[in-house]
């Protein structure tokens, strides 16, 4: 099978990826697929960033909307729709741009990790990752599913294909991508950070927040997300709006600066690409494919 070309744009929160992407799906006849693991859901638009009405309606974009926000949704569940998205708009003689900053969505559609346990199920990981090494060797009965039973994501994973059984593997296109993330001096993404943050709150932000808040909020796969979990405590009347701000401007910060460090050790052929420059580094580069 020959290999799907496809642009994907990542990097931190708040350095410019979506407004990159419809630029450049605009001018070389692109559709854009989403790698966003909370712009999945209907109902959170501020928070999560999503593309405007008029922009999705301006470029068909895929992966947004798709899940309630009291469904669960997996990497797995991701990987299945984002390759049928993507087949879809290079059958149609368009170009997948592929955009968003949840690493392990890009890592697991590039074929840069396995996916052939229940590894995807991130409530059941996070729970399990709260045990000591001690307990995971324990829960594991069978210890001939793990190798190196030292080895904490060998036994989470053991654990998992205990529990559920092997995953048969799915048959999934080739891709022929040009990666790249986009950088931005540390204090300047920082302060683009904190001024985002402050426009989601004219945007109507405490609103979105709330309603998550009152259909479950943290007990919600989708509740846990940053610029939503920080106004819990408000809303409880613990902390003021001042404080849950501030909150979810340093836990943005935080998120960023993890961003940055997981896509410059979990994602091979990584091209990092000065933002204020970016478009004309992809607009050479489609040019002269």
């Amino acid at each position: 099978m020959v290999a799907i070309p496809i642009l994907v744009i990542a990097g931190p929160t708040a350095s410019g990826k979506s407004s990159l992407a419809l630029k450049i799906a605009e001018e070389f006849n692109g559709e854009i697929i989403s790698a966003d693991s909370m712009q999945i859901y209907r109902g959170l638009d501020i928070g999560t960033a999503k593309p405007t009405v008029d922009e999705q309606t301006q470029i068909r974009h895929h992966l947004i909307n798709i899940v309630d926000i009291n469904q669960k949704f997996s990497v797995y569940d991701y990987i299945k729709l984002a390759d049928q998205a993507i087949l879809s708009v290079h059958q149609r003689g368009k170009l997948p741009i592929v955009v968003g900053g949840t690493g392990f969505y890009v890592k697991a559609l590039l074929g840069l990790q396995p996916l052939e346990y229940d590894e995807s199920d991130l409530d059941e990981v996070a729970e399990l990752e709260k045990l000591t090494t001690a307990a995971l060797q324990d829960l594991l009965i069978d210890s001939t599913l793990v190798t190196d039973i030292s080895n904490r994501q060998r036994l989470i994973r053991g654990v998992q294909k205990q529990r559920h059984g092997k995953k048969t593997r799915i048959a999934r296109p080739s891709y022929d991508a040009h990666t790249i993330a986009l950088a931005w001096p540390r204090e300047i993404l920082y302060e683009r950070i904190n001024q985002r943050v402050l426009l989601m709150l004219d945007q109507g932000l405490v609103d979105e927040a709330q309603m998550l808040y009152k259909a479950g909020g943290i007990a919600l796969q989708a509740g846990r997300g940053i610029g939503y979990k920080e106004f819990y405590p408000h809303f409880d009347g613990q902390i003021t709006l001042k404080e849950t701000v501030e909150q979810i401007q340093q836990d943005s910060r935080r998120y960023a600066k993890r961003q940055l460090t997981y896509w410059r050790h979990q994602i091979d052929g990584l091209e990092w690409v000065d933002a204020q420059v970016a478009y004309d580094h992809v607009k050479t580069y489609l040019a002269n494919q």
